[in-house]
């Protein structure tokens, strides 16, 4: 109050001064409102101070320990390095509480008396080693998250990519992606049954009920196959060698790839997965060759036969609709060429069967020459009267091995050469 009635008598004198003309009136008001300005900043700042928290500073730490205590580390410790074979040392009981929980999270193992002092890592360790082991291939940076992906996309419970390489009921596994967390220690297994049959080859994806026989081929699956209704599989359009490339998806219940989506979704996946392939091919031969040679294999059975003073006979055969499959793309042409192989296979079953070169086998008849003969025609007959993939027949042409073949080159080049008259003749020939 007494404030405020002071800021009025510095204002009145103010007034008065200028109405009265009288200068000491003017330097005793304006004396007021600067002692009252003054008691006023002083005030502020008061208050100001008051709203301030105080600042503690705290008293320096008395020893290396301490500081680091004051920041949430217990206790540093050297580690010693050691090499695979060998050992560690078993930690103390305290090393064994501090560093449980890291250890458990690193994936390190503890030996025998350590693990009894603290469970929670050997928990952790023990539920690391129940899982399987998993190879370097499944694990591919590139394949693992599409199949990952297109596992997503589909809604399925195992996806993955395989690979038949022969007419045999043997499949490798690429890349696989599974919610069951499942996988096979070895990446080759053998199914009773064809998973994608060659009527299937020629169709963009193919859904099948599994009842039977066909749930035991599921060999992409670690122990007993889970609950699994119905299977999609697609080829994709890749080929090495007459092998067959195919993506399979599976399912709990029914009519899970019965949309037009997961149709759509396969073939596209199929087709960016054989893209990978292809870019992944030359690396891969880079690292390993996984084909000899036909000179190599020419000039074995060359001198083997010499060795033994038995006869040798070089059969090509040649599927006389090579170019028109050729033109209907790579699954087309595993396909064709699987069925070749495998009517080959089963016309001559103790000889040895080479792919050659597109829908071109050669067979290493070790036999007299009447016997050569007579097989060459019956195969030809045989396969005249096939459809399919086989349909149109094959030419056969026959080199018998002779003084003459000093190389594997010159072998060869007789039975290209009876070939190319067979395909012009229609006739098997044979040259002696």
């Amino acid at each position: 109050m007494i404030r405020a009635m002071l800021w009025l008598l510095s204002i009145v004198e103010l007034l008065l001064g200028f109405t009265l003309s009288q200068p000491w009136l003017y330097v005793a008001g304006a004396a007021l409102l600067l002692v009252l300005l003054a008691i006023a900043l002083v005030g502020w700042l008061r208050r100001r101070r008051r709203k301030r928290p105080p600042v503690v500073i705290p008293p320096p730490p008395s020893s290396p320990e301490e500081e680091l205590q004051s920041l949430g580390i217990l206790e540093i410790r050297p580690r010693p390095r050691t090499r695979p074979s060998e050992t560690p040392a078993a930690p103390t009981t305290s090393e064994a509480a501090v560093s449980a929980s890291a250890e458990s999270e690193a994936g390190v193992s503890e030996p025998p008396e350590t693990a009894a002092k603290a469970p929670s890592a050997e928990a952790a360790s023990q539920s690391e080693q129940s899982e399987p082991p998993v190879s370097e291939e499944v694990r591919d940076p590139v394949l693992t998250p599409c199949l990952d992906a297109l596992r997503a996309a589909l809604e399925a419970q195992t996806v993955a990519l395989l690979v038949q390489e022969d007419v045999s009921l043997e499949y490798r596994v690429l890349g696989i992606s599974s919610e069951m967390g499942g996988v096979p220690p070895s990446w080759t297994f053998t199914a009773p049954v064809p998973l994608l049959a060659p009527s299937m080859v020629d169709r963009p994806v193919t859904v099948r009920e599994v009842t039977g026989e066909l749930y035991e081929a599921l060999g992409y699956y670690t122990k007993t196959p889970p609950r699994v209704a119905e299977v999609a599989l697609s080829p994709i359009p890749f080929t090495r060698e007459g092998a067959l490339y195919f993506l399979v998806a599976d399912a709990p219940e029914p009519g899970r790839f019965d949309r037009l989506s997961a149709s759509t979704l396969l073939l596209e996946f199929g087709r960016l997965l054989a893209t990978i392939l292809e870019l992944q091919q030359p690396r891969k031969a880079a690292k390993a060759r996984a084909y000899r040679p036909r000179r190599e294999i020419i000039a074995e059975e060359m001198s083997w036969a010499r060795s033994r003073g038995e006869p040798l006979a070089l059969a090509l055969v040649h599927l006389n609709r090579a170019d028109a499959i050729a033109a209907e793309g790579p699954v087309a042409l595993a396909a064709a060429e699987q069925a070749l192989k495998a009517a080959i296979q089963e016309s001559a079953p103790d000889q040895r069967v080479e792919r050659f070169g597109e829908l071109t086998y050669g067979v290493f008849y070790r036999a007299p020459v009447p016997e050569v003969e007579a097989w060459a025609a019956r195969l030809q007959a045989q396969l005249a009267e096939a459809g399919g993939w086989l349909e149109g027949g094959v030419s056969i042409g026959v080199a018998v091995l002779q003084e003459r073949h000093q190389s594997p080159e010159q072998f060869r080049a007789d039975a290209t050469e009876a070939l190319r008259e067979a395909y012009e003749t229609g006739t098997c020939t044979i040259l002696e």
